[in-house]
């Protein structure tokens, strides 16, 4: 996940140093690259009404040194330090990709995938798959936040997934597919879509995930015109079939700034009003509920060993 530092806020290391001398607040935050578009927007939002605060975003800062990391993944027991402590701040999904001009591809898509499906063409290709079609598979060359969720929503597990590996961020899984006729892959809603126009990015197509299982995509599960529309698809079918998962905050509960804890109760608040635009969906009300206890738990008592059901694994 690397890229796009022109649009994000990043100061040289004079000016941090002037800054933290002048006691001036600065986040510093880091991790994984492609929630960094709707992070930024929470950082612009947010600065207009604090605009003493400043913020570092940048994939150049090391995990140990930035105050916030952001991870898109489930975390299993034992995963985090006992120092550390997580936070959800919004969710994404992610959707099958092909190249548009893929023979075959309307009765493809009439048909769709099935779950069976997605787990033989993506993770045992040797077992053949109702779909009826050999596919080309791209991954992304390490086991980052969107390979691991997307394994973990289709297999239950961390798995291997199978195919050529690319180097890149996440938009080298698009390019790839773009290349090959006969490639398929994965990616977020922000990159299958032109969050712009809101259309399908040009030269892919989707697949359709088949929720009922009964072997034809229904009129009610083809919402994948725009990304409005797939948006209110997830919402409308509360449907886990779609590979989904939280974007979290990972910070060390004994030493986060009163700064940085405002900024996320905020993000979990107010900043839930621009997660469509950037095609990524709102946190539960319950589970938000949740956060901003948790968080305010953390603020009373930075020692405090509470644990929101948020946090429990699946």
């Amino acid at each position: 996940m690397k890229k796009i530092l022109t649009s994000f806020v990043v100061f040289p290391v004079a000016l941090m140093l002037s800054a933290q001398e002048s006691n001036v607040p600065v986040i510093t935050i880091t991790g994984t690259k492609f929630p960094f578009t709707i992070m930024q927007q929470w950082i612009d939002a947010y600065s207009k009404i604090h605009p003493e605060v400043r913020f570092e975003l940048s994939k150049a800062i090391p995990l140990d040194s930035a105050e916030l990391m952001i991870a898109a993944h489930a975390f299993n027991p034992g995963e985090l330090k006992n120092d550390e402590a997580i936070v959800a701040v919004n969710r994404y999904a992610q959707l099958p990709i092909v190249n548009s001009y893929r023979p075959g591809l309307k009765d493809l898509q009439q048909k769709g995938f099935t779950q069976t499906d997605m787990g033989n063409i993506y993770f045992n290709p040797n077992a053949g798959n109702t779909a009826g079609d050999s596919f080309t598979v791209y991954k992304r060359d390490k086991n980052v936040c969107a390979t691991r969720s997307f394994t973990e929503n289709v297999t239950g597990t961390q798995e291997d997934m199978k195919g050529k590996f690319v180097t890149g961020d996440d938009r080298a899984l698009s390019a790839a597919v773009k290349n090959d006729v006969n490639g398929i892959s994965y990616n977020n809603l922000g990159l299958v879509y032109n969050i712009q126009t809101r259309k399908i990015a040009d030269s892919i197509s989707i697949v359709p995930i088949d929720l009922n299982g009964n072997g034809v995509i229904d009129k009610e599960e083809n919402n994948y015109a725009t990304l409005d529309a797939v948006l209110d698809l997830i919402n409308a079918t509360h449907t886990n079939k779609i590979p989904q998962e939280n974007v979290n905050i990972v910070f060390k509960k004994n030493s986060i700034s009163k700064t940085a804890l405002s900024f996320l109760q905020w993000i979990i608040t107010e900043g839930q009003q621009y997660n469509r635009t950037y095609g990524f969906m709102d946190l539960d009300k319950n589970i938000a509920a949740d956060e901003q206890a948790f968080l305010a738990t953390v603020a009373l008592n930075k020692n405090s060993a509470a644990v929101p059901l948020s946090k429990l694994p699946k």
